[in-house]
Parts: structure tokens; C-alpha cells; sequence
């Protein structure tokens, strides 16, 4: 059963999450819904220490209810709305480390002031509290309209900016449809430290040590008006384009895919093979499985858990833990959906008799593409 708001006027909701300390069991909470102007309520619940909310507002949301009669938003399917976001992260134990990321930092810069003719007062800096920088730019500024799939818009723009980086400090993982960012000016547990916006001249003059000094109180500035860009507007229209000419080019598995209690032999099988011929066939067996994941209604970071511990025993050498995530990321995003074929071709093994999935004659499959 699903509910959809019809009301005339949108409503629009965010999903908020919360480090639970000293609870090892569940250290975080999270599907707590509400509207934007509630947030606050949330904050002062969780006495403003590791709070979260989602960096997308859902427009109208679609609604359904889970196992337990709970009402859930279904992001995937939902209008959202957000400002642009990248997300520099990285390991900083030396001023070194921070010039690093600092210098990736003033390459997104360039492009985003550049090419996409932002002005520089239009773009937010903020230090995470932990190791972070991250950027953002108004949705004002871009021109743009609520979009099903913004998230995966804004990382295609993410992946045009981090082909100039020199470090690899753009973080590629944190553009799911229900990625939560920490609140502006709440606690990091972890890090110690607030989430605190900074000013350009901040971001420009401060070493890592003075920002950090600067973050142990929350922090308010000034922030000039959103102010439209065109040329920005056309980058974006582009990369809209570009999302629909994906999905138009997806084949998707036609059959009836099943949840199953017990895997098929194909997918047991890349579970006991060693994969060590091509970089190519390890990408394609852990796209093949991601799939298969997310067709069986597999949560995301239990389809990555899974995945990285498969690359971890299965690969030789194993790939790099980013590579794995990026191709879960992907598969789950864009909801690519491989079949039989798929599974035969990167397992090396397709035993009929003994598939669930081919009881009766229900699944009929299809040559899958690699998107």
C-alpha cells in the first residue's frame, strides 16, 4: 500500500538521524520525519550532539508502509530539492594533509566560479567538525526545480569536478537519495568539534589548527541572497539530460524476481570463486551481485557490506574499498537490473533445476548491459 499527498500547496518533509551514545547495539536512529521547521525540536532532543538531517527536502513525498506498519518515505521515488553539495574528506594528521585537501577545494572552486559562472558569494563553505570541508550552493542560484533524480544529478556534476582534483578528497559515496549531512552548528561527537559555516576568507587564510580553534563554539555569518545564475542553470539543464539519456539507455531484467530465503546456484557460486583475470570481470561480478541485492529489497549498506566483505574473500587482489562503493552506489542509484544472463556469464555456472528463480517458468530473462 502506498499513500501519496495530493494536496494542492506541496508539502515538503526531511528525514532526520542522531548518533545514540553509548549504545552499542544501535549507535544510530534514524527515518524520523518531519517538516523543515521542526528540525529544531529534533536538535534540542538529542541536546545538539551528532544530529543529522537529510540533504534533500522530499516534495510531496510518497508514503508507504513497511513489515512492521510503519510509514516510511520512499526517497527513491519522491520529488526532492536541495542546494549542491561536494564533500571533501579526508585522513588529516598534518597541516600537509589539509593543504591537500584544501588544493582539490580551490579546483572545485574554479570550476564551479568558471564554468558554471557562480559567484564566489553564492558558494557556503563549512568545516564538518571532524576532517571535512564540505561546499554548497543555493538551489536558488541554479535555477532549479524539484527533480526525482537531483541527487544523481548533482553527482555527475561531482564526477565533471573530481576529474580535476589531484588528491582524491571528493567524496563520491554521499550522493544516495536519503544521504543525511550533520546540522549546521550541532556537536561532533567524534570529532569534537562543531559543524560551523566559514566565511571565504576563512577557508582561505585559516590553517587546519585555527579552524578547529574557531569550531569549539557554533558560529553565525552573514551569507549574501541566492542569486541566479543562467550560465549555471545551462550546466545543470545539461546534466539533466544527460540523467535521462542514462536511464533511456537502461535494459532492465523484464522477469518476476522473488525474495528469496535461499540464494540461486549462480549467486552461491560468486560466493566460492576466486576472481583474479580481469580488473573488468570483478567490476561486472560486483555489479551482478549489487543488483541482485537490491532486487531482493536489500537495504544499501547491507548490499555494500556485503560486497565489500565478498571483495575482501573473493577478489585477488581485492580492489580498492572506494572502487567497491562506487559500483554499489551506482547499481543502487540507478537501479540497474541484471538477469539470468548476467548471473551465468560472471558465475560460470546456471543450474535451472535448482533455481528459485526459475520455478515455473516465472523469470524470463534478458541480456543485461553493463551501464
Amino acid at each position: 500500500m502506498e499513500q501519496q499527498t495530493t494536496t494542492t500547496n506541496p508539502t515538503v518533509w526531511v528525514e532526520c538521524g542522531a548518533d545514540l551514545i553509548g549504545n552499542k547495539k544501535f549507535p544510530f536512529t534514524r527515518k524520523h520525519y518531519m517538516f523543515p521547521e521542526y528540525t529544531w525540536q529534533f536538535r534540542e532532543a538529542y541536546k545538539n550532539q551528532g544530529v543529522y538531517q537529510t540533504v534533500m527536502q522530499y516534495i510531496n513525498p510518497v508514503w508507504y508502509q513497511n513489515d512492521k506498519g510503519k510509514w516510511l518515505i520512499n526517497a527513491g521515488e519522491s520529488m526532492k530539492w536541495g542546494d549542491f553539495y561536494l564533500d571533501f574528506d579526508s585522513v588529516i594528521e598534518s597541516e600537509e594533509d589539509y593543504q591537500k585537501l584544501k588544493e582539490d577545494v580551490r579546483i572545485a572552486l574554479r570550476y564551479i566560479t568558471v564554468i558554471m559562472n557562480i559567484d564566489i558569494s553564492q558558494v557556503r563553505f563549512f568545516f564538518s567538525g571532524g576532517k571535512g570541508i564540505h561546499l554548497t550552493v543555493p538551489a536558488q542560484t541554479l535555477g532549479l526545480e524539484p527533480h526525482v533524480a537531483l541527487n544523481q544529478i548533482y553527482k555527475i556534476i561531482m564526477e565533471d569536478i573530481a576529474q580535476y582534483t589531484k588528491h582524491n578528497t571528493l567524496d563520491p559515496k554521499v550522493y544516495d537519495d536519503k544521504r543525511m549531512f550533520r546540522m549546521i552548528n550541532s556537536w561532533n561527537i567524534k570529532g569534537q568539534a562543531f559543524k560551523i559555516p566559514l566565511t571565504y576568507d576563512d577557508f582561505k587564510n585559516l590553517s587546519f589548527a585555527e579552524i578547529r580553534q574557531l569550531a569549539q563554539q557554533p558560529r553565525e555569518i552573514n551569507v549574501a541572497e541566492p542569486i541566479k545564475s543562467t550560465r549555471a542553470y545551462m550546466v545543470i539543464k545539461q546534466h539533466i539530460e544527460e540523467w535521462t539519456q542514462r536511464v533511456s539507455r537502461r535494459q532492465e531484467f523484464s522477469g518476476k524476481i522473488k525474495r528469496l530465503e535461499k540464494e540461486p546456484p549462480c549467486i552461491q557460486a560468486m560466493w566460492q570463486k576466486v576472481f583474479r583475470e580481469t580488473v573488468d570481470e570483478r567490476n561486472n561480478s560486483c555489479a551482478g551481485l549489487a543488483s541482485f541485492y537490491m532486487q531482493q529489497g536489500i537495504e544499501y549498506e547491507e548490499g555494500l557490506g556485503r560486497l565489500l566483505k565478498w571483495n575482501e574473500e573473493n577478489c585477488s587482489p581485492p580492489q580498492k574499498p572506494r572502487e567497491i562503493e562506487m559500483t554499489v552506489q551506482s547499481v543502487y542509484n540507478g537501479q540497474h537490473k541484471y538477469g539470468c544472463e548476467t548471473f551465468k556469464r560472471v558465475s560460470g555456472v546456471c543450474d535451472k533445476e535448482k533455481c528459485p528463480l526459475f520455478a515455473k517458468g516465472e523469470v524470463k530473462s534478458e541480456p543485461a548491459k553493463q551501464a
